[in-house]
């Protein structure tokens, strides 16, 4: 990969904290509210959850953040680990956080890893943009501002987020993808634990593929679950995809190390286009494992050190 030349080998050096599901109850927010929604469409149904945020005037426009958790997470361990929901206190943005059950998966995965779920109006796609829909139509409770929807998830999560933004990039602004597998380098379900070890291949686009909407990728240097090789083949899939629908308006880029106040070094990739406009970031960080960057201590799948990913995603979304 050309990316691999442009990092340092971060891969080898040992994590500092190995991901644990949560062992305490998730904290229930007490600043803003939750509302539980049930969608219902031609591709399936899922129950979800909304939060609003603290002091969100019904009548105001918010952007909107949907969050798909990783496998063996709930809905409500995940925002608690990831803190999106503080996030959303402060900056005005409203969560929507769909449930994958173990009636839908025994581990309660999205099925990203399945042809059938890779492709707009059908599947696990269609039932997420339909959720987005939903809660978008109800103004009753509260306003979606339409042009500021993002989508962004952890491990399965994650490759779904991926997933659900290549089959809508009309719906979804802007994608946030963390521990991951490339879209579609897995069609079946007995490719998924090659693709997360960075074994199979990666297809080119299709002809005619839309681009990929901007994403921003963040990656442990020592996950062993999903291979540190999967960030850079993320961001070199986003690249040619949006080469391949004929955007030759980002070409620009920057490379930056750096170290946390609590000692964990990082280093990203920002991709602009011609006029500034940051378009694809992509964060490695050393020492860090199949968890989510800067998430709560003892959370699920969280590790306390390295930077905040819930701030690096908020901060993307908001250009």
């Amino acid at each position: 990969s050309g990316l691999r030349a442009l990092l340092p080998d971060l891969r080898r050096r040992p994590a500092a904290l190995r991901a644990t599901p949560a062992r305490k109850s998730p904290r229930p927010s007490v600043a803003g509210s939750w509302v539980a929604g049930t969608h219902v469409g031609a591709a399936g149904g899922r129950s979800y959850d909304v939060y609003v945020p603290a002091g969100l005037r019904r009548r105001t426009a918010a952007p909107l953040v949907v969050l798909l958790h990783g496998c063996g997470q709930t809905p409500a361990e995940f925002a608690d680990a990831t803190r999106f929901t503080t996030a959303a206190d402060r900056n005005g943005f409203l969560l929507v956080l769909p449930h994958q059950q173990t009636r839908h998966h025994p581990q309660r995965c999205w099925r990203w890893y399945e042809a059938a779920h890779q492709q707009r109006g059908a599947g696990e796609p269609a039932v997420v943009a339909g959720i987005v829909a939903q809660v978008a139509a109800e103004e009753l409770r509260r306003r979606v501002d339409q042009r500021r929807v993002y989508v962004a998830g952890l491990s399965a999560g994650g490759a779904m987020a991926l997933t659900v933004a290549a089959a809508y990039p009309d719906v979804f602004a802007a994608v946030g993808v963390h521990s991951a597998p490339a879209y579609r380098s897995s069609t079946r379900p007995a490719q998924a634990l090659a693709a997360m070890a960075a074994r199979t291949e990666v297809p080119p686009p299709e002809p005619g593929a839309p681009a990929l909407p901007p994403a921003i990728v963040v990656q442990g240097g020592a996950d062993s679950v999903v291979r540190a090789l999967n960030g850079d083949r993320v961001a070199d899939q986003w690249l040619a995809h949006r080469a391949a629908a004929g955007d030759d308006a980002v070409g620009r880029s920057r490379s930056d190390t750096g170290r946390t106040t609590d000692g964990r070094a990082y280093h990203v990739l920002r991709w602009y286009t011609g006029r500034g406009r940051k378009v694809l970031e992509y964060w490695l960080v050393d020492g860090l494992g199949h968890a989510w960057s800067g998430g709560r201590k003892d959370g699920s799948f969280s590790d306390p050190h390295g930077p905040r990913a819930t701030t690096l995603m908020w901060a993307f979304f908001r250009l």
